[in-house]
This record gives C-alpha cells, structure tokens and sequence, in this order.
C-alpha cells in the first residue's frame, strides 16, 4: 500500500500492510506539512497560510458542520469571499437548495442523505479519513435547481475537519 501526504501529494512510499497492492492508496501526513503545522513556534505557518499554499480547495468545519474558514482556491470556487462563509452553516457555503428552507442546513429530512455532511460528522466523530468519495448537491432553490456534482476528501487535524474538494462541476 502505498502512502502520499494528504497535504501535499509527496509519495511519502510503501507501508506493509495485509494488502500489497500497489494501487491502494492510504494518506498522512509527511515530516515537512507536520512542521509548518505542529512544528516549532519559529517554523510555524497560520492555518490560512497553511490551507492557501495547497493546490486544491480546502473548507474547515467544525463539529456542527459550521466552517469556520476555506483557503482562497475554495473561495474562489464557490465564488464568496471569508466574510460570507466564516461562521456559516455547510450547506448554505454551498449553495444547498434545502438549506433555504425554514428549517435551515442539518435540520431538514433531506439532510439524512446528504454526503458533504454525513462525511463530515464521520470523519469528526470517528477520526476517519475518506478519500475521493462521490457527492452531490442540489443548488440553488427547490423552485429552481441545478444538481451540483463533487469529489471530495476529509481528513480530521486536532478539533475541526478539512474537507477537499477535489472535482466540483455542475450537470
């Protein structure tokens, strides 16, 4: 099994595991992305720093699914600014249709079903990565509506979950 930095992409190399398959894939994190995290206080990058020097768009929530903060490329993506996603419930960055309801983001019955979140509680609560998982989101409002179709990853780091997106397109 081979292991890459879920941060950074390095091939960080090989791990014996029961499966010795080449093409499974297992992520952590490697010694260089560890440093400018945890490392000493000299050494240290800001958490935004940190999340806009990564290539793909990356969204930090919180245990009630509130994000908390998204990097640049992740802004740019969901075309808002920090102002309009600091603070805010998951489904309302991302423009979930169901979220508009009364009820609002996490609290309507078809939030059961809804990917982004459920991924996000599992990863938070259970401490387990997942990568590259298939989503969809409705957009807009439930009058009108544009299924919105991503890939993405989490990964848990201290109290809040990074969620990756790494493929959002609309159908």
């Amino acid at each position: 099994m081979r292991r890459i930095c879920a941060w950074c992409k390095i091939d960080m190399g090989a791990t014996a595991t029961e499966s010795n398959s080449d093409d499974t894939i297992t992520h952590g994190i490697c010694r260089e992305c560890a440093i400018k995290i945890f490392g000493p206080l000299t050494q240290r990058v800001t958490l935004m720093e940190f999340l806009d020097s990564l290539a793909a768009p990356v969204v930090v929530a919180d245990a009630m699914g509130k994000v908390s903060c998204a990097n640049k490329q992740a802004q740019a993506l969901l075309h808002k600014d920090a102002s309009d996603i600091e603070g805010a419930n998951a489904g309302d960055v991302f423009e979930c249709a169901f979220a508009k309801l009364p009820e609002g983001c996490g609290k309507t019955s078809h939030c059961d079903g809804c990917t982004i979140r459920n991924t996000v509680m599992n990863t938070f609560q259970s401490g387990m990565s997942h990568v590259k998982l298939p989503a969809q989101l409705n957009q807009g409002t439930q009058d009108n509506c544009q299924e919105a179709r991503l890939v993405i990853s989490t990964e848990k780091v201290n109290d809040v979950v990074l969620l990756r997106i790494d493929r959002m397109g609309c159908t």
